[in-house]
C-alpha cells in the first residue's frame, strides 16, 4: 500500500477532512491541517516530550549502570514509570524521529535512511513526507499550543519547516548536528575522536546550514557564545512559563542535540568528572551531566507552573550511544550502539511521568516503542487515530493503569536495506538480506546478545523471517539511498552499517 499516495485523490482528501472536522466543506492541500477537532472541554494534559541525541541505555543510572549520575532523568522514572525495554524505530537519527513524530514506522512512507546533510535535503527535497500527520499537526487540532526547540533533522526545505509540519513556534536547527559554543571560549574541553561527524576547530563559527534559526521567517540566533545545551534549557523553560496556566494546553517537543558529537563541553561540567583519566570519556560524561542538569531546569519549570500534576512528561533517546566514535560507548548490559541492530542500537532510555494518572516508581518490563508516543499523547488529550491509515504505535495507558492485559506489541521489526530484525517475545533476529550474516538471539537468558543460535534453531529463523516478509508488504522502497556506509567493530565484531 503507497500510504504516501493516500492525500493525491481529492475525494479522499475532502473524506478524510469529513471524519477529522466533520465537514465535507473543507478540502486541505495538506496534512498538517487534516487534523481533529479542536476540544472544548478541559481536562487536557499538558505534555513536554525530552528528546535526547544518541544516549544510550548505559548512560542513564537508573538502568544500573552508575558511571554517569543522572538524578534528574531518573527522577522522571521514579515519579513515574520507567521502561526497561523500549525500542526506537531505527538505530539511526532522522528515521528514528520521523517515527516518533508520526506513530509509524518510518519505512511505510520511504524514510529508511538518514536524511541529510542540509545541503543534499535543499537539493534533492528531502524530509518526512508532507502527507505524515506529526504529532503536532494532531495535538494542535485538539487545541493544544505546540513548540519545539532544539534538533528537527526531517528536512531543511519549506514544506518540511516545523512551523509547517504542526509547530506554532520553533527555535533549534534543522541538521543532524552543530556545534555547542565557540571552542575558543575560555574553559571550553573538546575532543575530536575517530568517526565524529563534526570538528569544532573547523565550524567556530556555524554555518548557514548549522545555524541556530528561530520562527517561521528563519531568524538567525547568534548563540555562540552559550552553551546549547543551555541554551535549549533556558528556552524551554521560557516556553512552559508563557504557556503554563493557560486555557489551551501546550505541547512541548524538546529535542537536545546532547550528547551527539562534536564532543564539546565547558568547565562547569568537565570539573565535576576529574577522576575519568580518558579525555573523551570525560567529555562525553560532563555532556551527559549537562543534559541531565538541563532535564531538572524543566522539572523544576513545570513545578513552578502549578501544573505539574496533570503534565505529561517523557524522556527518550532517538537511538543507542554513538560507538563508532571510539570508547565512549558501554557494551554492557547492551551490546552495540548507534547504526547497529543489536540492542546497544535500537533499545532506548525511556521514562514517562503524568502524577495524576501513572502510579509513581512502576518499571515496565514489557517491550514499548517510541511510535507509542504519538496514540499514547493525543489520546490522553481526548483525541482519536485517523482512520485513514495504519499505526503501528499503541496506546500505552490502559496496560500502565492496569486497564488492559498482555503485550502492547507482540513484535517489533525494523529494515534498513539491506539489513532487518525482529524482537518477537523474548527472541530476536537480525540478518543482512545479502546474506553476509544471520544473527539469533534469545534475550531471555543471553540479553547482551553473545551467543549466535541460528543454526541450532533454523525453524524459529524461518518462523521470524517470514514474519518479517509478510510485515514488509506494506513498505515502500526507500526514497533515498543511504549515505556511505560505515565501518567500525561494533563491541568486537566487525560490521559495515548504513546511514
Amino acid at each position: 500500500m503507497n500510504h504516501v499516495r493516500v492525500f493525491a485523490d481529492l475525494r479522499i482528501i475532502a473524506a478524510v477532512a469529513s471524519f477529522l472536522l466533520g465537514s465535507c466543506t473543507l478540502s486541505p492541500p495538506r496534512a498538517s491541517d487534516a487534523t481533529l477537532e479542536v476540544a472544548a472541554r478541559p481536562g487536557r494534559p499538558n505534555v513536554i516530550v525530552i528528546l535526547a541525541d544518541d544516549l544510550g541505555y548505559a548512560d542513564i543510572s537508573s538502568y544500573g549502570v552508575k558511571r554517569i549520575a543522572t538524578p534528574n532523568i531518573d527522577r522522571i522514572g521514579a515519579e513515574g514509570v520507567t521502561f526497561t525495554d523500549a525500542y526506537a524505530a531505527a538505530p539511526v537519527c532522522s528515521p528514528s524521529r520521523a517515527a516518533l513524530m508520526t506513530g509509524r514506522y518510518p519505512a511505510r512512507y520511504g524514510f529508511e535512511f538518514n536524511n541529510g546533510p542540509p545541503a543534499r535535503d535543499a537539493r534533492e527535497n528531502l524530509g518526512l513526507d508532507a502527507g505524515e500527520i506529526t504529532i503536532a499537526d494532531a495535538l494542535r487540532g485538539r487545541g493544544y499550543h505546540t513548540g519545539l526547540v532544539g534538533k528537527w533533522h526531517l528536512g531543511a526545505n519549506d514544506d518540511f519547516y516545523p512551523t509547517k509540519r504542526g509547530f506554532d513556534e520553533f527555535v533549534g536547527f534543522l541538521a543532524g548536528a552543530t556545534n555547542y559554543i565557540d571552542p575558543r571560549l575560555p574553559g571550553v574541553h573538546y575532543a575530536q575522536p575517530t568517526g565524529s561527524s563534526l570538528a569544532p576547530t573547523l565550524i567556530r563559527e556555524r554555518s548557514p546550514q548549522l545555524r541556530i534559526i528561530e520562527g517561521a521567517d528563519r531568524t538567525v540566533v547568534n548563540n555562540e557564545h552559550e552553551y546549547l545545551t543551555e541554551y535549549f534549557a533556558r528556552r524551554g523553560v521560557e516556553y512552559i512559563e508563557r504557556n503554563a496556566r493557560s486555557d489551551d494546553p501546550y505541547f512541548l517537543y524538546l529535542a537536545f542535540n546532547a550528547p551527539h558529537d562534536p564532543l564539546i563541553v565547558t568547565q562547569k561540567y568537565y570539573d565535576r568528572f576529574a577522576h575519568i583519566a580518558e579525555e573523551e570519556n570525560r567529555i562525553y560524561a560532563a555532556m551527559v551531566s549537562a543534559l541531565d542538569d538541563a532535564v531538572g531546569e524543566i522539572l523544576d519549570a513545570v513545578a513552578r507552573s502549578g501544573e505539574a500534576e496533570d503534565t505529561i512528561v517523557y524522556f527518550i533517546s532517538d537511538n543507542g550511544c554513538a560507538a563508532y566514535l571510539g570508547r565512549i560507548c558501554a557494551c554492557e548490559p547492551l551490546r552495540g550502539g548507534k547504526l547497529s541492530h543489536y540492542e546497544g542500537g535500537m533499545r532506548v532510555p525511556m521514562m514517562m511521568r503524568w502524577p495524576a494518572r501513572i502510579q509513581a516508581g512502576q518499571v515496565e518490563r514489557r517491550m514499548v516503542s517510541l511510535m507509542d508516543l504519538f496514540p499514547t499523547t493525543l489520546i490522553a488529550g481526548g483525541g482519536e487515530l485517523p482512520k485513514d491509515r495504519v499505526y503501528d504505535g499503541v496506546d500505552l495507558m490502559p496496560y500502565l493503569t492496569a486497564q488492559r492485559a498482555g503485550n502492547p506489541h507482540e513484535s517489533l521489526m525494523w529494515r534498513r536495506s539491506p539489513l532487518v530484525s525482529i524482537r518477537q517475545g523474548e527472541w530476536k533476529l537480525w540478518k543482512s538480506l545479502t546474506g553476509e550474516f544471520t544473527l539469533l538471539f534469545n534475550l531471555q537468558t543471553d540479553p547482551n546478545e553473545t551467543t549466535n543460535l541460528a543454526e541450532r534453531e533454523p525453524a524459529r529463523v524461518k518462523a521470524l523471517e517470514e514474519a518479517i516478509a509478510e510485515w514488509a508488504k506494506d513498505l515502500q522502497d526507500p526514497r533515498w539511498p543511504s549515505q556511505p556506509l560505515k565501518s567500525y567493530s561494533v563491541c568486537g565484531t566487525p560490521f559495515t552499517l548504513p546511514i
